[in-house]
């Protein structure tokens, strides 16, 4: 887990948002950069979904979902704190 928080801090989209806007705002993730960040399958990401232990994903386009990069940030520093 703090191999994958280290990768999304490193994520070369989020820093260049921050050097946009000056701030680390929030952004969406598509599926293949969630389940790159946490480590996991397709499987247990939506398993983990639906008891409720993953953000939920948001839908953005009639075939498409995305997840809060920020959501998925505090998911995964829960996780690296033994939470």
């Amino acid at each position: 887990m703090r191999q994958a928080l280290s990768l999304l801090e490193s994520s070369e989209p989020i820093r260049r948002l921050s050097l946009e806007n000056g701030s680390d705002e929030d952004r969406l993730l598509r599926l293949p950069e969630v389940l790159r960040l946490t480590g996991m399958c397709r499987s247990a990401l939506y398993d983990q979904m639906a008891r409720g232990q993953f953000p939920g994903s948001i839908k953005i386009g009639e075939r498409a979902t995305s997840w809060s990069a920020k959501a998925v940030r505090n998911w995964i520093a829960r996780r690296v704190d033994g939470l």
